[in-house]
């Protein structure tokens, strides 16, 4: 059978995994034609049909959605110590940070270096400075201080 110049197969009512073909959608000259097709979690999502006999799609993306939070939920819980993230002790500075190095930044304002960290969710100023390798000091002594007892009971409990 042909419609709109292309060969049509009904995939009405078909099953694609989750997915059930509910309606044709043909296409205009430029545009390929869709099936609406019912999710077995009661969404909805358009699809080609060479897709779903292709078998590119099997679901709407809830089964995708069901394993990213899950994954996520398990980093987030086996991430924290003391309500600290431990991958955020590790990341390095930002790409536009003014000084190169993470808790530094320069504050123009007041003409000076500000030097912080961040531990368990909040913020510990470790003051202001008028040279930038103070404020790198300052940063790293907190962090020696702050940061590197969670990474070592972390790395002695693995």
């Amino acid at each position: 059978m042909s419609r709109g110049g292309h060969n049509f197969i009904d995939l009405t009512g078909q099953r694609f995994g989750d997915l059930i073909a509910i309606t044709y959608n043909p296409g205009t000259k430029h545009d390929r034609s869709t099936w609406t097709c019912k999710c077995s979690c009661g969404r909805t999502i358009e699809v080609p049909g060479y897709a779903l006999r292709a078998g590119y799609y099997k679901s709407c993306g809830c089964k995708r959605d069901i394993k990213r939070d899950k994954g996520a939920k398990e980093h987030i819980k086996k991430d924290r110590v003391a309500g600290t993230r431990k991958s955020a002790l590790i990341q390095k500075a930002h790409k536009d940070s003014s000084s190169g190095v993470k808790g530094v930044c320069w504050l123009k304002q007041r003409n000076c270096w500000k030097a912080y960290i961040t531990i368990a969710g909040k913020t510990k100023h470790l003051g202001h400075f008028k040279n930038k390798e103070d404020a790198i000091k300052a940063r790293k002594e907190a962090e020696e201080k702050y940061h590197k007892p969670i990474l070592e009971d972390d790395n002695n409990g693995k």
